[in-house]
């Protein structure tokens, strides 16, 4: 007899969200499932180092996701949202200055 283990409360969880979201949503949740993976399973910098290698072909698929993702009508007022939210931590002294190091990375100044 073959047993198999029950999924955890986690699990239970993220199934339970995914099956509330319309298909195309459920596919940005893979692909955020597997940013997180890969995070975990490497290094950050080993990560950034793969993506720099994407192909043309990687890129451009990439950003049609991106495209339709800010196409969708709720993109705007999530948008708007953020961009709100990042004023008003740049007005209260919250942010902090960018840097392009040598390398060509992005760094806290």
């Amino acid at each position: 007899m073959q047993t198999t283990a029950q999924p955890s409360a986690h699990e239970q969880t993220v199934v339970s969200i995914m099956r509330k979201l319309p298909p195309e949503r459920i596919l940005e949740l893979v692909d955020f499932a597997r940013f997180l993976e890969l995070q975990s399973t490497k290094g950050y910098d080993e990560w950034l180092d793969e993506e720099e290698t994407e192909t043309e072909e990687e890129i451009c698929a990439g950003e049609e996701r991106w495209d339709q993702l800010l196409a969708q009508p709720e993109a705007k007022r999530v948008l708007r949202e953020m961009a709100r939210e990042a004023r008003e931590d740049y007005r209260a002294g919250q942010t902090t200055d960018i840097a392009i190091t040598e390398d060509g990375r992005l760094a806290p100044a």
